[in-house]
């Protein structure tokens, strides 16, 4: 008698897309081989940006900023959803641009901040997450991959990954002595689980002929500043300094130097896509020479557990950093990019 072994078909291969991962509370200086070996091999595939800054060391009006090419003072997010802070439905973000330009989308996310309450929602035709709190990046990840298998033409797939934001509970595997004791070892350990995690993403995109973006939407304070885990509240390089690289068909490989910011991913994805730049933002191409005076950047508002002496005094107690190509100058308490006129002109004093 003879047996019939009924074979599963291989699942069809996707097609072309853009893949943005936003990786919470991921430090620049996070981003290298022993902490992120899968990032760091898409980032050596394509172009790694080594200076790229965020606006604002909170989630959402970090990815608010990401998706419209705004600073904070623009579109007017100076504080987490929770805040009650959400993005304006008049602002055209990234998602809604290539939804009318026939691109499927969808957006799966690990945490409340990231959620739709903070109008992140916009042009994502499939928004998944959690409604309070924040869930593990595998879960997300499962969900997202479902939705990738089931995508017939040109598609952009934003993934939110909630560790290594605090509280710390890497896998022991993830852990090493090298890393430190304390929360300073159980940050990396969760960089390293959250990179392992997001790598089988990384390589089936690529090998559809599809881009990788990899970025963070802030960094994190570890021992640097009193403010000890508190990213919210600093304007420190630990913070707003973040990963930045891009992979994929047309990218050339390279290790940019020159100060970039994460608004500037808003025109670079319109670039990859070939849809024209609907302009209205002070974003660049990333993918063409970068030329600007000034980066800007904010501290965010502070956590009501905020540590001591860490809290600013209202909204304009928030600092403002100004980046240029020679240096950075920093006011401490700051203005708010509401004083950015004035930075201006003292940072043009720096610079000559």
């Amino acid at each position: 008698m003879w047996l019939l072994l009924a074979c599963s078909k291989p699942a069809p291969p996707i097609p072309p897309g853009i893949l943005l991962v936003t990786v919470d509370t991921w430090r620049a200086d996070h981003f290298s081989e022993e902490f992120s070996p899968e990032a760091w091999d898409v980032a050596k595939k394509g172009v790694r940006f080594e200076n790229a800054y965020t606006t604002i060391g909170l989630t959402t009006p970090a990815h608010a900023s990401l998706f419209t090419g705004l600073y904070p003072a623009e579109h007017g997010l100076r504080a987490n959803n929770h805040h009650g802070y959400a993005l304006k439905p008049e602002y055209l973000t990234l998602a809604e641009s290539l939804q009318n330009k026939g691109w499927s989308t969808g957006a799966f996310v690990s945490a409340y901040p990231a959620g739709p309450e903070g109008g992140l929602d916009q042009g994502f035709a499939i928004f998944d997450g959690p409604v309070q709190g924040e869930r593990p990046t595998q879960t997300t990840l499962e969900a997202a991959r479902k939705w990738l298998s089931q995508q017939e033409g040109p598609w952009f797939l934003w993934v939110h990954a909630y560790e290594p934001h605090g509280p710390y509970t890497p896998p022991k595997a993830m852990k090493s002595k090298a890393d430190g004791k304390g929360e300073k070892g159980d940050y990396a350990g969760e960089v390293r689980w959250a990179d392992r995690m997001l790598g089988p993403l990384y390589r089936e995109v690529l090998a559809s002929n599809g881009w990788v973006v990899l970025t963070s939407d802030h960094g994190e304070i570890l021992d640097e500043e009193p403010c000890n885990w508190q990213h919210e509240r600093s304007s420190g390089e630990g913070v707003l300094r973040i990963p930045l690289a891009i992979a994929g068909p047309g990218i050339d490989t390279d290790i940019r130097t020159d100060p970039v910011s994460i608004i500037d991913l808003f025109p670079s994805i319109h670039a990859i896509a070939k849809i024209p730049d609907p302009g209205g933002h002070q974003a660049q191409d990333l993918l063409a020479p970068v030329k600007r005076e000034v980066w800007y950047a904010e501290s965010g508002l502070c956590e009501p557990d905020c540590s001591p002496g860490c809290s600013p005094k209202g909204i304009l107690g928030k600092d403002l950093v100004a980046l240029s190509t020679d240096g950075q100058l920093q006011l401490r308490p700051g203005r708010g990019l509401e004083g950015r006129s004035e930075l201006k002109a003292q940072l043009d004093a720096y610079g000559k």
